[in-house]
């Protein structure tokens, strides 16, 4: 990004623009209502459409959005940030780990000490009408814990199935925050809702980047098992 302009540092740009005052909600925006249908949206077409200047366009993007080699870049790296919380949740199927899933723990273990994961139990995972097969849940259990293992984030971890949407989100005090994928931030809400009529404290929601294949289309379980593109986004040859 240190390209965008010759006298233009990165760095400084993402300061400034995250300084300003509608800067939280133009992000929220792009995230929740222009993403998910339109996850190939250009930074020209946000100056436009938002009437931002184009390097709040390009912060926004570089925030919400990544390529699975980004995210595989970043996992490379390692997280720099302190975690700001005791514990986490997440929730998810995980029937082929890719990029996506990658993202999701990423944000969580960058964000908390200790991550709650709960990974669909066999039964609830029949009920979730998905459009490709699902393995049996030690299966998936495995392979997840491997990721965990090749990060060094198992020791940090704590994986419980899920019989439905929910699971301990609603009702354990002890988490603090919950992470999400855009399209599934939805959830959040109701979640807290639910925490609500319990009288808890609501959770911080934090919502991982929406990764996008070579072809900037969402990277997916459905189009890695269907063979168009690897786990990590790269485009499957004929």
């Amino acid at each position: 990004m240190s390209s965008l302009h010759p006298k233009i540092d990165w760095h400084v740009l993402v300061e400034t623009v995250q300084a300003l005052p509608l800067y939280p909600v133009h992000k929220a925006y792009v995230r929740d209502k222009i993403l998910l249908n339109e996850p190939g949206v250009s930074p020209e077409e946000l100056v436009k459409r938002l009437g931002i200047t184009r390097g709040e366009a390009l912060v926004i993007l570089w925030e919400v959005r990544k390529t699975g080699e980004e995210v595989l870049q970043i996992l490379r790296e390692g997280c720099l940030e302190k975690p700001r919380f005791t514990l986490a949740a997440l929730g998810g199927t995980f029937s082929t780990l890719h990029a996506g899933h990658m993202a999701l723990l990423l944000t969580a273990f960058c964000k908390a000490e200790k991550v709650l994961i709960g990974v669909s139990s066999d039964s609830f995972a029949s009920k979730l009408s998905k459009n490709h097969p699902i393995p049996a849940y030690e299966e998936r259990v495995r392979g997840l814990k491997r990721f965990l293992d090749e990060q060094r984030w198992l020791g940090r971890s704590q994986i419980i199935p899920l019989e439905d949407p929910y699971g301990p989100s609603v009702e354990d005090p002890t988490i603090e925050a919950l992470v999400v994928s855009p399209a599934t931030a939805g959830r959040a809400v109701e979640i807290n809702a639910k925490r609500a009529e319990r009288m808890m404290r609501p959770l911080e929601v934090l919502v991982c980047p929406l990764v996008v294949a070579e072809d900037g289309r969402p990277i997916s379980t459905t189009r890695v098992m269907a063979g168009e593109i690897s786990v990590d986004g790269k485009v499957r040859k004929g």
